[in-house]
C-alpha cells in the first residue's frame, strides 16, 4: 500500500521539477495558466486576471495532463475542435 504512493510522489516531484518558463499548467485548486518565471520556490503563473505567485507543489500532474494532454512541453495548448 505504502509503495505506490511513494511512487506517485516520486513521479509528482519530478513532474514539479521539470516544468519549464511557457508551459501552460493546472493547480491542484484548478487554476489554469501559463508559467512566466521560475525561481527556486515559486512559479509566476499569468492567467486571465493576472499573475500569481504559486509554490511548486501546489502544480497538478494529473490535471494538467488531463486538460493538457501530451502538449506539456509545447508553448501553446491544443484547442479541442467541436
Amino acid at each position: 500500500m505504502i509503495r505506490p504512493q511513494i511512487r506517485k510522489q516520486k513521479i509528482e516531484k519530478k513532474f514539479q521539477e521539470n516544468i519549464k518558463k511557457g508551459n501552460y499548467i493546472v493547480t491542484s485548486s484548478g487554476i489554469h495558466g501559463k508559467i512566466i518565471e521560475v525561481t527556486d520556490h515559486f512559479y509566476i503563473l499569468e492567467t486571465i486576471v493576472g499573475k500569481i505567485k504559486l509554490e511548486r507543489n501546489t502544480i497538478s500532474k494529473e490535471l494538467t495532463q488531463l486538460r493538457y494532454e501530451n502538449t506539456f512541453s509545447a508553448k501553446t495548448p491544443k484547442i479541442e475542435k467541436k
